[in-house]
């Protein structure tokens, strides 16, 4: 569909960062992605939390993030109530709490008759849903059924609404990659020529360092390379959940010269990362997986992408083409995944690259929106 037609006036309501998260950068590109084809854009961060949170504290009450909402939820109101847009797009949180904090947004752009679409980034919604009872998912299934449409990352996340949702009313969009961080054909090609015999395997995990990130599993499978004198460097970037970082630092101790933690990365210093790796890795269980934009990242700078099927990342990843495939809380599975992709990494680089090139880049990201929320639009 050609986007090029009539420029809308949105509010975009949802995280934005800091804290760096996938959610956080997507809002971040597509604001700036719609602002560059000429549609007027507002934005209110709803983040209540300007800090890393580990997944404990996700979406339990507390008292300061209700007092940090609260301001949000004013303007927000008062924006749809008192200006003119033509479009509300909301990438509203997966726990029940989280979730209600966003519900005033959709009540007043029914209320106007402005179109709103929510856009979920991960798969937990469905669980949920299941995890409430009969009155709470009346209330939740009131919400979906106000909104326009709701979007999510991948067509295998399209089901977490069957039974909800009307499936005209469920749209997909994967995510996508800053410019910033796709890697250029001629630094790919010079890439690929000085790594045809990899000396030393750089192995990168670029997300929070988290539990059920598979972090842990991930530093044990490399403590057992390292016993079997295998050759690899790894490069942890990220911020650490505060429940492990004991743990965390004390194998990080035990593989010493192996491994190197770069803190928050972002700009350049990230960059240089994804470019000088040959793997990436994220063994993940992390219950609200979406499609992490860390593995699309990854794929396009050439590495080689070992994870698990986790949430909605089956939509774009693809065992023994795009990397290897690694069983959950299995460091011995972790261990294989990286001789795999190490034996195979032209192969696996080739593929990911090409692929995030013509499918995961910002304009391709930004175009889908575009077209869903153009469609519908469209019908009034």
């Amino acid at each position: 569909m050609n986007t090029q037609g009539k420029k809308m006036k949105i509010l975009m309501i949802g995280p934005f960062p800091d804290p760096i998260t996938g959610m956080s950068v997507s809002n971040q590109m597509l604001l700036a992605g719609l602002k560059e084809n000429g549609h007027e854009v507002e934005f209110i961060d709803s983040n209540a939390e300007k800090t890393f949170t580990s997944l404990a504290a996700q979406g339990k009450f507390s008292l300061k993030k209700v007092m940090n909402s609260i301001r949000p939820i004013i303007i927000g109101c008062y924006k749809i109530l008192f200006e003119k847009f033509d479009i509300v797009y909301v990438t509203a949180a997966q726990s029940y709490l989280g979730f209600l904090k966003y519900t005033p947004f959709i009540n007043v752009a029914k209320f106007k008759k402005i179109k709103c679409f929510l856009h979920f980034h991960g798969g937990f919604v469905r669980i949920m849903y299941d995890s409430v009872d009969a009155r709470k998912q009346e209330r939740l299934r009131s919400y979906f059924n106000k909104s326009t449409g709701i979007i999510v990352l991948g067509n295998s996340l399209t089901k977490m609404f069957d039974g909800i949702l009307g499936k005209s009313k469920v749209f997909v969009c994967e995510n996508g990659v800053q410019d910033e961080y796709m890697l250029n054909e001629e630094d790919f090609n010079k890439k690929l020529t000085s790594n045809e015999n990899i000396e030393e395997l750089q192995i990168l995990y670029l997300s929070n360092l988290m539990l059920s990130k598979g972090i842990l599993d991930l530093l044990k499978a490399c403590i057992e390379l390292k016993k079997e004198n295998y050759k690899f460097h790894l490069n942890l970037a990220g911020g650490i959940e505060q429940e492990i970082v004991d743990t965390v630092n004390l194998m990080i101790k035990e593989l010493g010269d192996s491994v190197t933690y770069h803190g928050l990365v972002k700009g350049d210093k990230k960059a240089t990362l994804l470019k000088n790796n040959h793997v990436f890795c994220l063994p993940t269980y992390y219950p609200n997986e979406g499609q992490p934009i860390s593995i699309l990242e990854a794929m396009g700078n050439g590495l080689a992408i070992i994870t698990t099927n986790q949430g909605g990342i089956i939509d774009i990843f693809k065992d023994d083409e795009n990397g290897a495939l690694c069983i959950k809380k299995d460091p011995n599975s972790i261990c294989e995944a990286i001789k795999k992709c190490n034996q195979n990494y032209t192969k696996y680089a080739k593929k990911n690259y090409y692929e995030c090139l013509a499918k995961y880049n910002r304009k391709e990201f930004v175009c889908r929106i575009e077209n869903i929320i153009l469609k519908q639009q469209r019908r009034t």
